[in-house]
């Protein structure tokens, strides 16, 4: 089995073959290896291990040398993603706190602790579609926070499918939006429902009935909501208990390290301290009261979506200050601040390629459509109808802790403190490897 150091060097150092935009990219960017290094592959590897068939067009397990023997004999897996809990963000609790669970466990050869790639754009929307369906998102279109949406003629806020100017509004729902058929690929609940295997999932009780969950968890047979991270344990182990015997996939998601990591950014005590909460409980209130019976054949695997980087204000570029770009787009850039999408007038894309190169090119590294969907970035397989219509014809990936904003803050009187624009001082969506690389804890729950 491998090392997680040789293991995140390797990650760090990779380059594909043949790809014409490796040989000219930033040397730290992270590439995403969806062959068998990534959270893409923790799908087929949960579906393997129980002992169901792959379908057609789903990313592979990981490889075998990344969890060796945990799977043989495995009856459930236990899936739980830490949304933005990073694997430099964890090495640096582990660290500092060489008591915590997370750090005896591997350390005494319980656990296994390795970095895995995430997937790009490494943002939350994407990702967990990734996860949920087992394929890249060149095949599943779920690509970023905002999207034009060919098919419904706008742009839409893609987590509660809504408008941009009523984000989380589930707007699109008002008229006639049915999330269960948005997806083009079946869900991993759906793929383990046709052989006669459950799914289940825990997650954030406000989450439990957004567009978004309605997508990733059709065919679950249950979805239960919790209103904190005690619950989410508490939900997990009573599920694992309600069901010893049976063969299912347990799904569980925590939000709250990303918000934490928005506000104030990555490298702040508070994400810390939230770590740090999840590990108490993971011992305490998972593992400790949980029966023999739960535990037989159960494969525990935690990881996140993505990580999250720095970015201060001062590291924002702002469309206003470049109005000759303005002039030649058709919209203010949508996607991710980290990752926008620009949409050029017609006749105007060699003037926009040139105008970014030339002006922007010290921020972001900036790729055609054609390039991004030829590159690989997004993975393998046959490209989704939708994809190419809903990535722009320029797209930027930021370089350091840069973001695009569409227009600058209102100026705020300061004793209106209350209603104050707070910048985001943590984000993601980019390949830096503050954002691409995520941690995989696999244990037996019976070892």
């Amino acid at each position: 089995m491998i090392e997680s150091r040789a293991l995140e060097q390797a990650l760090r150092t990779f380059r594909p073959q043949g790809v014409e935009i490796a040989g000219r990219w930033p040397a730290h960017f992270v590439w995403p290896r969806y062959e068998g290094y990534s959270v893409g592959n923790l799908g087929a590897t949960a579906l393997r291990a129980m002992g169901a068939a792959p379908f057609s067009g789903m990313l592979p397990p990981l490889r075998e040398e990344v969890l060796g023997d945990l799977t043989k004999g495995v009856q459930r897996v236990v899936l739980l993603i830490v949304d933005a809990l990073g694997w430099e963000q964890l090495q640096r609790v582990l660290q500092r706190h060489p008591e915590s669970f997370i750090h005896r466990a591997t350390q005494e050869g319980k656990a296994r602790l390795l970095p895995l790639t995430t997937t790009f754009p490494s943002t939350t929307n994407s990702v967990l579609t990734t996860i949920w369906t087992a394929r890249p998102p060149i095949q599943h279109g779920m690509l970023a926070f905002t999207m034009f949406l060919r098919e419904w003629m706008m742009v839409a806020e893609c987590i509660s499918c809504s408008t941009i100017h009523r984000p989380f509004g589930q707007v699109l729902l008002e008229y006639g939006f049915d999330p269960r058929h948005f997806l083009p690929v079946p869900s991993l609940g759906e793929t383990l429902s046709v052989q006669g295997l459950l799914a289940y999932a825990a997650i954030f009780h406000r989450y439990t009935e957004t567009p978004l969950s309605q997508m990733h968890f059709r065919g679950t047979r249950e979805v239960r909501g919790h209103v904190s991270a005690a619950e989410m344990w508490l939900n997990m182990r009573r599920l694992l208990e309600e069901h010893a015997g049976e063969k299912f996939l347990l799904g569980g998601y925590w939000h709250a390290v990303d918000n934490l990591a928005h506000r104030y950014g990555p490298l702040d005590e508070s994400g810390e301290m939230e770590t740090l909460a999840l590990d108490w409980m993971l011992e305490r209130l998972f593992l400790e009261p949980m029966s023999r019976r739960a535990r037989e054949g159960t494969l525990f695997l935690l990881t996140a979506d993505h990580g999250q980087i720095d970015t201060p204000p001062e590291e924002a570029v702002y469309l206003d200050d470049h109005p000759a770009l303005k002039e030649m787009l058709l919209m203010p850039p949508i996607g991710e601040r980290r990752v926008p999408f620009l949409y050029v007038r017609a006749g105007q894309e060699e003037a926009a390629r040139a105008y970014v190169e030339a002006h922007l090119a010290d921020r972001f590294f900036f790729l055609t459509r054609e390039e991004l969907m030829e590159s690989g970035l997004l993975g393998p397989g046959k490209p989704y109808a939708e994809t190419p219509h809903r990535l722009g014809d320029l797209v930027g990936v930021a370089l350091g802790g840069a973001y695009f904003e569409r227009e600058r803050p209102p100026e705020e009187e300061e004793e209106d403190e209350e209603h104050a624009h707070h910048p985001m001082l943590g984000m993601h969506g980019g390949l830096t490897p503050q954002e691409m690389l995520v941690p995989l804890l696999a244990m037996r729950l019976d070892g």
